[in-house]
């Protein structure tokens, strides 16, 4: 074996029969890397889980769909007109023309309708959304029980309720023929939809499965004043997307002012979505850095204390033939294993936390691989620097002067 190598071993295992020797104060130096790994494991790992969730959520819209908004978004800059969530100057003339342009398989309105739903007394508050029966057709919807609406129910008031909303209204009986008020009017529930998934997506109050759906048309017919809030675009397979958005964004250029729409694909609603948890990601590493930076301090203090309590100790090995280079690499690999220590244990305490909160909570951390090997990766430089001021003092001690010293 080569003879550096040799040295290597001799003295990991120099470091590791100290550490051995030295349990408590080994214990409470790793505390706070501990505490950082759970930090970075945990809270990046939720953030990553909410990503995906959100992600999913988009996704969820179906299968080529454009989603025309009543602002300007830039995409670019995540900047938001504050139009967004106020005046809409979409018209059902717009989808019209949308739909004849080539590329375009159909379109559907979409209105947001405030308040919410009861029966018998139960109260629930679901996303109201009026829209026409297109959208189930390009938005893949899967039922519990019943059916969605369709052109042969014009002029009825009839609903399609998410699965939160039907469980809290009707527990585990039926709700098809039930009629509920919506805004203090009668809808006849036909159809529930079920995705269990979604159902149990921290965004589940907020996603597909906690929608209440009427007729696009006959709420317009009674609520005439009301807005279009989306206009959905189904395009076809082979359209290429970015050459169908400049067109549609043409066709509404025509009667439009360009701060009141903007057409997205989905890939620019999970462009949006990434570049905000990015940067939450790296708010959240930013604070656990400081975690870390405590308990690097922590171990270099441990270190130094050692190198101190230890000289006598230093002066012999060095009598006996040690080197310089080996009392340093002896005290770099024990900086190295305090961390890794915390580090470990932070991981399987971060393991446990993330099974008890996918399993019992909405919340799903995603503990990645390249995630725990960052955590990991970021202990041991946490080692190597915290432990190489007091390897740099062992190692430069003279053997006679360390042996004098008590």
């Amino acid at each position: 074996m080569n003879p550096t190598v040799q040295r290597l071993i001799a003295n990991f295992g120099a470091a590791l029969s100290s550490l051995r020797e030295q349990g408590t104060r080994v214990f409470f130096s790793a505390l706070g890397v501990f505490v950082a790994m759970v930090a970075i494991l945990l809270l990046i790992g939720i953030a990553r889980g909410v990503q995906k969730d959100v992600a999913g959520q988009v996704r969820d819209l179906g299968v080529n769909v454009l989603v025309v908004l009543p602002a300007r978004v830039d995409t670019s800059q995540m900047s938001f007109n504050p139009n967004l969530g106020g005046q809409s100057y979409l018209k059902p003339s717009h989808a019209e023309a949308l739909a004849r342009q080539p590329g375009v398989v159909q379109t559907a309105l979409l209105t947001f309708i405030g308040g919410g739903i009861s029966f018998g007394g139960t109260q629930a508050f679901p996303v109201l959304i009026a829209a026409t029966p297109s959208w189930f057709e390009m938005h893949p919807t899967q039922l519990k029980e019943g059916r969605v609406y369709g052109p042969a129910d014009k002029g009825k008031r009839v609903a399609v309720i998410g699965g939160v909303a039907a469980k809290k209204l009707f527990g585990k009986t039926t709700a098809i023929g039930k009629e509920v008020l919506i805004n203090d009017e009668e809808y006849a529930v036909i159809g529930v939809t079920e995705d269990e998934a979604s159902e149990n997506s921290l965004f589940s109050m907020g996603g597909f499965q906690n929608v209440v759906y009427v007729p696009f048309r006959e709420f317009h017919a009674q609520t005439p004043d009301a807005q279009i809030d989306r206009i959905m675009v189904q395009s076809q397979p082979e359209a290429e997307p970015r050459e169908l958005v400049k067109r549609l964004d043409a066709v509404l250029g025509q009667s439009l002012n360009a701060q009141q729409y903007s057409v997205l694909t989905q890939e620019d609603l999970l462009g949006l979505v990434y570049r905000l948890m990015n940067i939450v990601t790296w708010l959240l590493t930013g604070l656990t850095s400081i975690a870390l930076f405590v308990g690097g301090i922590g171990i270099m203090a441990v270190m130094v204390m050692s190198v101190t309590e230890r000289t006598r100790e230093i002066g012999i090995r060095k009598t006996v033939g040690a080197q310089r280079t080996d009392v340093f690499q002896q005290f770099v690999f024990e900086s190295i294993l305090i961390a890794l220590v915390g580090g470990a244990a932070g991981f399987v305490f971060s393991a446990l936390v993330s099974w008890v909160l996918a399993s019992y909570t909405v919340i799903k951390p995603e503990l990645t691989p390249s995630l725990v090997l960052f955590g990991l990766g970021v202990c041991v430089l946490v080692g190597v620097l915290s432990g190489m001021v007091p390897a740099i003092r062992a190692g430069r001690m003279e053997p006679v002067a360390a042996l004098r010293r008590e």
